[in-house]
C-alpha cells in the first residue's frame, strides 16, 4: 500500500515540476499574462492595429484617429517588421528589424530607412491577441499604445 502512495506522490511531483518548468518566466509584464503556452516571440509575431491610445493614463484614441485612420504593424518570427499607416497626410510605410532587449522587457525597433533611429517600447502586456507598449521617448508624456491582433 505504501508503494502505491509513493508512486502517486512521485507522479504528482513530476507533473507539477514539468508544469512549473513549462510556465516559468511568463509573468514578466505589468499587465500580464501570468501564464502563456506561447513563447514571447510567437506572441509578438503577427499583424497588429491600434485599439487604444493613452497619454499619461488618459484615453486619447479619438485624437489618434484624427491623425491615423488605420494601421498595420506586422512582426515576423525572423525579427523583421513592416508598418503601414494611413494618415491625414497620406500613407506612410516603414520596415526594419525588431528584437527583445533588457531581458525581454522591451521591444527595440530599428528602421531600415536612411535616418534609422531605434525606437524602444516597454512591454506592458503581451498575449497572443494584445500587445500593449509604453513609449517614453524625449517628451515627459508616457504614451501607451494598445495593439490588438488583426
Amino acid at each position: 500500500m505504501k508503494m502505491k502512495k509513493i508512486v502517486k506522490i512521485s507522479i504528482i511531483a513530476l507533473i507539477a515540476g514539468c508544469t512549473a518548468f513549462t510556465f516559468s518566466g511568463c509573468g514578466k509584464y505589468e499587465d500580464g499574462p501570468s501564464i502563456s503556452l506561447l513563447t514571447k516571440k510567437a506572441r509578438v509575431a503577427g499583424t497588429w492595429g491600434v485599439e487604444k491610445y493613452m497619454v499619461n493614463g488618459v484615453d486619447e484614441t479619438a485624437a489618434w484617429r484624427q491623425v491615423y485612420s488605420s494601421e498595420n504593424l506586422i512582426f515576423d518570427k525572423a525579427g523583421t517588421y513592416s508598418a503601414t499607416y494611413n494618415t491625414i497626410l497620406g500613407p506612410f510605410t516603414d520596415a526594419g528589424t525588431w528584437a527583445f532587449i533588457n531581458d525581454n522587457a522591451n521591444l527595440q525597433l530599428i528602421s531600415s530607412s536612411a535616418n534609422s533611429v531605434a525606437d524602444v517600447w516597454e512591454i506592458i502586456r503581451l498575449t497572443n491577441s494584445e500587445l500593449w507598449v509604453r513609449e517614453t521617448g524625449s517628451s515627459s508624456n508616457a504614451d501607451e499604445l494598445h495593439y490588438m491582433s488583426k
